[in-house]
């Protein structure tokens, strides 16, 4: 059937004129219509197969606490010290308490943040208190004195070859 189809549409289309632009895109239309062709001949032969309809799981029963004490666990649960009591309800805050708790919170807030940014300023000037004194260690270090010559010119005679070899 696709067969006829296809010699059919060749057919067709080969006694029709048409312009340069239309026989460019043809060989494009044609891989269309024959994916078209093949899709809905091959959709119509295969029985679609389903299988049973999955049933939805049963949900487990929920036990009352009636029964989970019935339940025995064969050993005796020990009881703990120093266990927080039961929690019992309190009181909703009043708008005065609330106010206080927000001013409070916000007290620790901003002195944790003024903490911070005198960690910080300290930290500053502690590395610009080292700057300044490894410049002036390397100051000091490149510095001469009348001292330091001479003992340069002493120690320049003692590692340089003997005079007998320097004009080797």
């Amino acid at each position: 059937m696709a067969v006829f189809a296809v010699i059919l549409l060749s057919r067709v289309l080969s006694e029709m004129d048409f312009d340069s632009d239309f026989l460019e895109d043809l060989p494009f239309l044609l891989a269309v219509g024959a994916f078209i062709l093949f899709r809905v001949f091959s959709s119509g032969k295969e029985a679609k197969r389903r299988g049973p309809v999955p049933t939805p799981m049963p949900t487990p029963t929920q036990e009352t606490k009636a029964e989970t004490i019935k339940r025995e666990l064969g050993f005796k649960i020990p009881t703990l010290r120093n266990a927080p009591k039961a929690a019992q309800p309190q009181a909703e805050p009043t708008d005065e308490e609330l106010d206080a708790l927000r001013r409070d919170s916000y007290e620790r807030h901003l002195a944790e943040k003024q903490a911070r940014e005198e960690k910080m300023e300290q930290d500053r000037l502690r590395r610009e208190h080292q700057k300044r004194e490894t410049k002036t260690a390397e100051r000091e270090a490149w510095s001469f004195s009348p001292d330091a010559l001479r003992n340069a010119v002493i120690w320049s005679e003692i590692m340089a070859p003997p005079k007998a070899l320097r004009r080797r």
